[in-house]
């Protein structure tokens, strides 16, 4: 088992800034979170990056898109087929964005 002189439990917005100045002081850190992303791998950020704000706000910018494509597009001009939503797309975006904070 490693010896360690600080152990920060949880990743979040706190944890991690915390683990990361203690490791900047010297001191030896782990930072414990048992947060895993999509893929399986560990993942730091806690609940708004990884599954609260973030994520809620990236499926409403999409959802706001496309309403504006079906409602404001017309009077400028532009002329849309059949929208549709693609949800797997949207969600794929979604964790794309959680993906780049992390």
């Amino acid at each position: 088992m490693a010896d360690f002189d600080v152990i920060v439990l949880g990743g979040g917005p706190g944890g991690y800034v915390a683990a990361i100045r203690c490791a900047q002081l010297g001191l030896k850190t782990a930072c414990i979170d048992e947060r895993v992303d999509g893929e399986g791998k560990a993942a730091l950020g806690g609940v708004c990056l990884n599954v609260g704000c973030i994520p809620s706000k990236a499926l409403l910018e999409s959802s706001h898109h496309f309403y504006r494509a079906q409602h404001e597009f017309a009077a400028h001009g532009i002329r849309t087929g059949d929208l549709r939503i693609d949800v797997a797309a949207m969600q794929q975006r979604k964790q794309q964005v959680v993906k780049t904070l992390t």
